[in-house]
Order: structure tokens, then sequence, then C-alpha cells
């Protein structure tokens, strides 16, 4: 995993260290009796229990404290609220408000993956006049937390360059999604879906073992062999692990 750049010793500020591409209490909500979900590495293990809040799941420190509790955390909540209905059974199809929030969330799964991969480097303001207020660590950490960008100089960290990169790249995915397109509710009536830790390129979101969403589908229920054939292909969609409540009813 890329280096991050670490906040003061005790983290005074309050910052988000560990930040989640999948968020955490979607793989909460594919944790067995223990708190934990069944997670193999890639390729060929190993497999270990993991707990949703494990830093495997995590980019460390890669967007800013504006991005984390801002843009992110909006979209995160919103389809949260509306992944419980459909668990429920309250809500099987969506209105255009509605899909629009899951057009989101499946983007900006794909803006996490895709800054945790390739984070970027500190960037330099070329023809800027180098500021010359040099902030203190804490005084730069008080500017993230009050959800403030700023310059080292001319320069700007990689993980506040993120912030708005951040925001671009959910609307590049949401267009490339279509987020007009309908989602249909897919149920397994045996075997369990797996997630992978890279968002499937059709877009897919697992919402628990037996659910999931599916971009340009109708509302279906697929047998185990159709769920094996699922997973084959979200496992091989996988960078680096791909979990699942119990990765035997998976295959």
């Amino acid at each position: 995993m890329p280096k991050f750049e670490k906040p003061q010793e005790g983290n005074p500020h309050g910052l988000v260290i560990n930040q989640h591409t999948f968020p955490a209490k979607s793989i909460a909500r594919f944790a067995d009796t223990d708190g934990r979900v069944h997670l193999e590495m890639k390729p060929a293990g190993p497999i270990w229990r993991a707990k949703p809040t494990d830093s495997i799941f995590c980019a460390r420190r890669a967007w800013d404290y504006d991005a984390e509790v801002g843009l992110m955390k909006m979209i995160e909540d919103r389809f949260q609220q509306l992944a419980d209905l459909i668990i429920d059974g309250r809500v099987l199809t969506f209105d255009a408000e509605q899909t629009h929030d899951i057009s989101s969330f499946y983007a900006l799964w794909m803006a996490r993956a895709e800054i945790r991969d390739q984070p970027g480097k500190d960037a330099v303001a070329r023809g800027m006049m180098p500021s010359a207020r040099r902030w203190s660590k804490d005084e730069e950490e008080g500017l993230e937390k009050a959800r403030l960008a700023f310059f080292r100089g001319a320069t700007m960290p990689a993980h506040v360059v993120n912030g708005p990169r951040a925001t671009i790249l959910v609307a590049r995915h949401l267009r490339q999604t279509n987020p007009t397109a309908i989602w249909g509710v897919i149920r397994a009536s045996g075997g369990e879906f797996v997630v992978p830790d890279w968002p499937f390129v059709h877009p897919f979101i697992p919402i628990n073992p037996t659910l999931a969403l599916v971009n340009h589908a109708i509302n279906q229920t697929l047998d185990r062999d159709a769920v094996r054939i699922v997973n084959k292909q979200l496992r091989a969609a996988s960078r680096c692990y791909f979990f699942a409540r119990d990765l035997a009813t998976s295959l």
C-alpha cells in the first residue's frame, strides 16, 4: 500500500486515517455471527476472518477530511438508508432520485478504489508565487479539520489534491454509469455473493450475502449455478482480495 502522510502524534484533530473504499457498514452486512467476513487474498490465499474495520479495506489518508465528511458521507448516507429499505423488502423499484443515489454510490466506490491504487503526488502550482506563510503541522491539520485546503509554499499535499479529485472522479464515473439507467434487485436463491475489492466493470453492488443491485437489469432471482458464474466474474475483477460471509457458499 502506498505511503501516507501521518498526522501529529495522537492525531489531536481527529482526522480520518483509515478511509474505507467499500463502507464498513456495507461490509458488516456480510459478517457472520462472529462479526467478521471471510476474506481471500489474490492470488491463491491466504484466507482469514476480517473485521469490517480492518485496514485491509481502507486507503490510508488518501483524501482530505473535507472529502471524507462532505461529498462521500452524503452519498454513503443516502445509499445506506436505501439499502436498509431494500433489505427489509420495503423498496423493490426505484424512482429517479433513488436511481441517482445508487449510481452515485457505485461511482464513489469506483473513485475511492482508483485513488487508493493511484494516490498521485503532491501538486506544484506552476507560475504561482510561493506563499510567504509557513504553516506549522498543527496549523495545517487545523485547516484540514476546518475543511480548508492549504499550500506548502507552491505545493499542495497529495491527500488535499485528492479531495477535489474525488469529486471529479465521482462525476466522471457517474456519467459513464448512466445515472438514469434502471437498477434491478438481484436475489440469490442458492449460494451467496462475494464482494470484490474493485468494482466490477458492469455496475454491480452487493448489498448482503443474497442481495445485489445490477445496472440495466430487472428484478430477478438467481439459482446457485447462476450465482457461481457471477461470483467467478467478481473474483476475477478483484485486484488484491475479495470477501464473503462464507467463501465456501460462493463456490
